[in-house]
């Protein structure tokens, strides 16, 4: 089954419809990649949501003495 877009997609069933979608198409896939995955169809059919979290890196730059 396709994933729900459009205006459809903005709404709080919309984007719970998506994530019980991708679950079900991908058993295997972890819940936080189905919830990533409805929440970026969510955002480019226009809703506002909460910005992505940044993961944090480690810095590569060495130290000055």
């Amino acid at each position: 089954m396709p994933l729900v877009k459009g205006k459809k997609a903005k709404s709080k069933k919309g984007i719970s419809s998506n994530i019980r979608r991708e679950k079900h198409a991908h058993p295997e896939m972890p819940i936080k990649q189905a919830v990533a995955i409805a929440y970026s169809q969510a955002r480019k059919a226009g809703a506002k949501l909460p910005k992505k979290k940044k993961t944090a890196t480690k810095s590569k730059a060495k130290k000055k003495k």
